[in-house]
């Protein structure tokens, strides 16, 4: 048998002689709320950083995508150019034309 106190109604039985209980009084909701909040700007704060620094890197490789698109067409016309020489030449050289010498 089991005597718990003298405001036990309940003789034999065994309870808890310390309550469970928690408390949040006004104090302790605002610096949740303040902890809540700055976790979430914390949060904001890397998202938002993460994603300029990755728009700074897309942005380069578009850069360097478009100049490599202009050298290729700048080399193309090159390669144009000195072919269509190349195809005067053996047809001036068929006609029984000379190459001037100064």
């Amino acid at each position: 048998m089991f005597i718990v106190g003298s405001r036990s109604k309940d003789l034999g039985l065994r309870k808890r002689s310390i309550e469970r209980r928690m408390v949040l009084g006004p104090n302790t909701v605002k610096i949740l709320a303040i902890v809540v909040l700055a976790a979430f700007s914390l949060f904001y704060l890397s998202q938002s950083s993460q994603s300029a620094s990755k728009n700074y890197i897309v942005s380069n490789l578009e850069d360097e995508n478009n100049k490599s698109a202009s050298e290729k067409d700048r080399l193309q016309v090159e390669a144009n150019r000195l072919k269509a020489l190349s195809i005067i030449q053996e047809k001036a050289q068929e006609k029984g034309m000379e190459s001037s010498s100064q």
